[in-house]
């Protein structure tokens, strides 16, 4: 019963160590690049080592520290006033439980099968991470498919982020052209995909700000009776950059105010890196003015209007 208690302890201490055993000096067991790589990620407290110096750069990666690594490395922070863990108290409180709650908020799911205490697969980090890049900001890409040799073994829900990861260069397939999915990621594999995600995310933290939001309009006749009214919206980085008309309202003077909403890249999708005038059409009697708006309320309440 005592090697029992001893051996769950050890694993307690462990299943933290990327966050709380500080090191005080260079670890002996990564060289060159991933030493400075290392060592950038331990000074802004991403991770940590197993010990003063040992860094263990082939152990694995369990749930709770992929998580805290993804928050920590990329600041998302709680949206909703208070701690982000009111709901526990500090007598039970892990060291895990910030950034598990902070992930929650920001709607990052969790894979299949996920647990605090198990390793994390390749395919479930990358699912994780492009999750977390895409809580800070949408970041349009290039249309296109990089081919995998083990795609088949990607399961389907994983595959868009697997797919964002490699577009976006945050991580690589191997000399085989292959991703491994299913193998468990190390230690030095995370410490790697978290430090580009970073890079990406300073290096592109404006991608999600349209070019203009200026929207001009032109009419054209159809019949006597009814005009077509083209809203453009000019010089935009993607086709992503849309608009809409939410609704037109006509009054009583003869002007038809014409609501439109400002569209931008949904998370994950690819998009051709083209400038782009984006349009959108309505219809209003010949007799009445055109007036633009744009219609800022929440998505939310448009359903209910």
């Amino acid at each position: 019963m005592k090697r029992r208690k001893l051996n769950l302890a050890v694993a307690a201490l462990l299943c933290g160590s990327l966050l709380l055993i500080p090191v005080a000096s260079a670890f002996n067991d990564v060289q060159g690049d991933d030493a400075r790589m290392v060592e950038s990620l331990q000074d802004r407290g991403i991770i940590q080592g197993i010990s003063q110096d040992k860094f263990v750069p082939l152990g694995k990666v369990t749930g709770a520290q992929g998580v805290h690594m993804i928050v920590q490395a990329l600041g998302l922070k709680a949206k909703s006033e208070g701690p982000a863990i009111s709901r526990n108290t500090a007598k039970n409180r892990h060291w895990y439980d910030e950034s598990l709650a902070i992930a929650e908020e920001n709607e990052i799911k969790m894979p299949q099968g996920f647990s605090v205490s198990k390793e994390l697969t390749r395919e479930q980090f990358a699912f994780l991470l492009q999750q977390g890049i895409h809580a800070t900001g949408d970041y349009p890409l290039v249309a296109m498919l990089i081919q995998v040799k083990d795609a088949d073994e990607v399961t389907t829900s994983y595959f868009n982020s697997v797919q964002t990861l490699l577009l976006m260069k945050i991580t690589a397939l191997d000399d085989a052209g292959k991703f491994h999915p299913k193998q468990p990621l190390n230690r030095i594999e995370a410490a790697k995909w978290v430090y580009n995600s970073r890079e990406y995310v300073d290096n592109h933290g404006k991608a999600d700000d349209p070019m203009q939001d200026e929207v001009t309009y032109s009419v054209e006749k159809v019949n006597d009776q009814i005009n077509k009214v083209i809203l453009q919206r000019e010089s935009q980085p993607n086709p992503g950059y849309g608009i809409t008309v939410t609704k037109v309202e006509f009054g009583k003077d003869q002007v038809a105010t014409i609501y439109y909403e400002l569209l931008s890249p949904k998370p994950g999708q690819m998009y051709p890196q083209v400038i782009t005038t984006t349009k959108t059409e309505t219809y209003i009697a010949s007799s009445y003015k055109v007036k633009l708006v744009q219609d800022t309320s929440p998505t939310e309440l448009k359903r209910f209007k």
